[in-house]
């Protein structure tokens, strides 16, 4: 859905519909500033809207980022009572495969008692009590975490878009590629390949894996990398019920939550098997709202923009190590995609203010469904203030 008719100026524009674009749009109109969203397809199409759809406070470590989580939790219920999207209180059930894994967890959920992001050990047989198809064999106990979260990221920001292109606040604008940004006087002013113009006050630039479109320069000179992960639907024709979405134990040696619990602690987990940490491989199980499992995923990192073809020797390691952890189940392939993004990798983020007026915003990496609303949040609340200094 399209904004019958446009304004040449604004207070905001952002350049992305993506999860951090979205919500920077939402939270410009929600501050009362007239507001342009632009998006180059009619909807979000890469990473926010190819994933699991996980919310997971669990997997962020105590601080800023895990505080940006458990706001996001608040602003994604809120906005799912508003649009009449679903919005599932799954949680996320965190494996142990060993003795070791399991003692570890056992001392994390006492760590998370007076948390604001509390957890339950569970032992070998409430942990295959509680799902319909893990493996005895395979797990000696689980970390579960009641809290998080699960929706549909593509209807989610279908739904959020929409709305917001009925708004009167905020007007938004598909189809449309942005080709520059340029300072001019006390504004910006955005071209796009279309040929129109605009011009905002401030400009946030939320275009997620293109390094290449807008500031190509900045970004090359930045540690940036890309993401490529590989996801599967998998069949389930005798329509069985996980409950909870489940994480393999690679988690533990890969989440910042559980690192820095395991420095508290004083241990160390053996890494995965080389040829799974090679590939970035952490296996999710969880089921979307017509209680299909969706499987995954693969993380491949490179310096130069990935293409989207996928590998099928990464779904096989997925699929081989997800049959370790599930009985019962049938791995049949319905469907098969990947998404990309970018990943700053040392801050998890990058953040940069050209002429005080255009701001970058990517390489949120993974985390992005889990902690872009808050984040967004945050610099709107740090634009608002800084224009209502005298």
């Amino acid at each position: 859905m399209s904004t019958p008719t446009y304004q040449s100026e604004y207070d905001v524009i952002v350049i992305g519909g993506g999860v951090l674009g979205a919500f920077h749009a939402y939270f410009a109109m929600r501050q009362g500033l007239k507001t342009l969203l632009i998006e180059r397809n009619v909807f979000p199409q890469q990473a926010s809207v190819r994933n699991f759809g996980l919310i997971i406070p669990s997997a962020m470590p105590a601080g800023r980022w895990r505080d940006r989580a458990i706001a996001s939790c608040e602003i994604y219920s809120e906005l799912c009572e508003l649009l009449d999207v679903p919005l599932r209180r799954t949680g996320t059930q965190y494996l142990a495969h060993t003795a070791a894994e399991a003692d570890f967890l056992k001392q994390m959920a006492v760590a998370c008692e007076d948390s604001l992001c509390p957890a339950e050990y569970y032992s070998a047989e409430e942990t295959i009590r509680s799902s319909c198809c893990l493996n005895p064999e395979f797990c000696q106990g689980s970390l579960f975490f009641p809290n998080d979260l699960q929706l549909d990221p593509d209807q989610f920001f279908r739904a959020l878009i929409n709305w917001i292109a009925c708004t009167s606040d905020c007007d938004y604008l598909p189809n449309t590629t942005a080709i520059s940004v340029e300072s001019q006087e006390s504004l910006a002013c955005i071209r796009t390949s279309s040929g129109r113009t605009f011009q905002a006050r401030h400009t946030f630039i939320c275009s997620g894996a293109d390094l290449q479109t807008l500031f190509p320069e900045i970004y090359a000179s930045r540690n940036l990398q890309y993401c490529k992960l590989q996801m599967l639907k998998l069949s389930n024709p005798e329509n069985r019920t996980l409950g909870t979405s489940i994480a393999s134990p690679i988690a533990l040696t890969r989440y910042p939550a559980f690192l820095n619990a395991q420095s508290l602690q004083g241990v160390s987990l053996p890494a995965p098997d080389p040829v799974l940490q090679e590939r970035g491989i952490q296996i999710w199980m969880t089921q979307n709202q017509n209680n299909e499992f969706i499987l995954g995923d693969s993380h491949a990192y490179s310096s130069d923009a990935p293409t989207e073809f996928l590998s099928a020797e990464v779904e096989s390691h997925i699929i081989n190590y997800a049959r370790k952890m599930f009985v019962k189940l049938e791995f049949e392939v319905l469907d098969r995609w990947c998404g990309i993004y970018t990943e700053e990798q040392s801050a998890g983020l990058f953040q940069q203010t050209l002429d005080d007026r255009i701001h970058l915003i990517t390489g949120i990496g993974g985390k992005g469904m889990t902690t872009g609303p808050g984040l967004a949040r945050e610099n709107i609340r740090q634009l608002s203030l800084i224009q209502s200094r005298p």
